[in-house]
């Protein structure tokens, strides 16, 4: 193909070109070179660029062989320098009225993650895939023999299973045919801690159920006596929502982390930040933001398994924190015991329906929000909007529908932006608002 010169970086990490409609892997802008077409038509065209003829200052050699082939990270060919500018910048742009800090790096970009879900799949031929689904593939699976995301054990444990099914007759699991039973492969391996946990997801579909030999044969492949494994069964069936069993086979319980000195104990469901030593790092800020009295009455909305609220309960008077999911609330709970902690509510319950039922019950000081990446939603804003917290830390991986949230916090004016490189060698970033009410309100 003809020459092509590189336009702009995309919210994947992928590049753009003006005589392209697609987008181009292993590229960064500026550089001039010859591409080869991957996959897809139009503008979900996808090309590599395969001979370089003007090079950036800021390329460098990637770490992974697997790099441009799996979904994991698109950016190990841009220096770390070059991709923390380029995620404040993102930033910079959506908040341009705004004075953004400078990025908070990892000090290590390497082997930060603490949790990873892999695929299983199939092709026709009846080839056996377990890894990470391949850019812009719609489902196709590239086989992992190393990853520099993650400690060397999920590597490990990922081929000792893929072993255990190339070994086995069962199928991986088709969606559209409701057919086949392995799903995906969760592993977490604690940061701060030795723990470990192995969970494996299957179809709910009983003609597909797994033998009690080849259970048996899972919990032998993962081959250790100290790893909490799970089996997960999935149960989809239309006009009713999703439905999970879980079954405890072997090892621990729980998983441990611990965040700041706390050890947080997590069941299988359990949401848990997956880079510790930047998780660390942004609740600290969050502490430090909110200029805490010890005084003040905390409303923690999306609190997850309750790390916000634990982490600032020795800071506050009193908590309240709200979180849907049943299971991360008996972890919270489980925790806050553990702990020993005296000050925090925990709510079970959706935030908008917990507002519209108790909102007016709790009147609080200061609000964390760290919502899904939709945003917090209408009810939520329309509360703050109400009480009138003193002070708002607003986290969230999406800067995008954060902003558009800030902005409908209409009494607020914004004291601090902070982001963070939450996931090295990839495009996405985490960032914290800290808000003020208006003086004036």
């Amino acid at each position: 193909m003809d020459e092509i010169e590189i336009a702009e970086f995309t919210k994947k990490g992928f590049c753009t070109t003006k005589e392209l409609p697609g987008d181009v892997m292993a590229a960064i802008p500026g550089e001039v070179g010859n591409v080869k077409k991957i996959s897809g038509k139009g503008r979900r065209s996808l090309y590599l660029l395969e001979e370089i003829l003007e090079k950036s200052k800021d390329r460098t050699t990637p770490r992974c062989a697997h790099f441009t082939k799996c979904g994991g990270c698109s950016l190990q060919h841009v220096s770390y320098d070059r991709q923390l500018k380029e995620k404040e910048g993102k930033v910079k742009k959506l908040f341009p009225e705004n004075v953004v800090l400078p990025i908070i790096p990892m000090e290590d970009p390497w082997e930060y993650r603490g949790k990873m879900e892999y695929t299983f799949s199939q092709n026709k031929e009846g080839e056996k895939f377990v890894g990470l689904i391949k850019p812009k593939s719609r489902g196709f699976v590239e086989n992992l023999t190393e990853c520099h995301l993650v400690d060397s054990w999920f590597v490990e444990c990922l081929a000792r299973v893929r072993a255990f099914w190339e070994n086995s007759s069962l199928e991986a699991y088709n969606l559209h045919k409701n057919t086949g039973a392995l799903q995906t492969l969760t592993l977490r391996k604690g940061i701060f801690t030795s723990s470990k946990m192995v969970i494996l997801t299957v179809s709910g579909n009983s003609d597909f159920a797994l033998s009690k030999e080849e259970i048996q044969a899972f919990v032998k492949a993962v081959d250790d006596d100290e790893c909490a494994i799970f089996l997960q069964i999935k149960c989809i069936s239309k006009g009713s929502p999703t439905r999970f069993y879980e079954m405890h086979l072997s090892g621990p319980a729980f998983f441990e982390e611990k965040l700041l000195g706390k050890t947080f104990m997590l069941s299988p469901k359990a949401f848990f930040q997956p880079n510790p030593r930047m998780a660390e790092k942004f609740f600290t800020k969050i502490q430090e933001g909110l200029k805490l009295s010890g005084k003040e009455k905390l409303l923690d909305l999306f609190s997850g398994i309750g790390t916000i609220s634990i982490i600032l309960s020795g800071y506050v008077e009193h908590i309240v924190a709200v979180e849907i999911g049943k299971e991360a609330v008996c972890d919270a709970r489980e925790n806050i015991e553990a702990l020993g902690i005296e000050n925090i509510e925990i709510y079970a319950d959706d935030v908008a329906n917990f507002i519209k039922e108790r909102g007016e019950h709790f009147v609080p000081d200061v609000v964390t929000i760290d919502p899904p990446r939709c945003g917090m939603g209408k009810v939520a804003i329309d509360f703050l909007e109400k009480m009138l917290p003193s002070k708002i830390a607003y986290l969230s991986c999406n800067p995008v529908t954060q902003k558009e949230d800030i902005e409908k916090l209409v009494s607020y004016k914004v004291v601090s932006i902070q982001p963070f490189d939450q996931f090295p060698h990839t495009p996405h970033l985490e960032n914290l608002v800290i808000l003020e009410r208006n003086c004036e309100k």
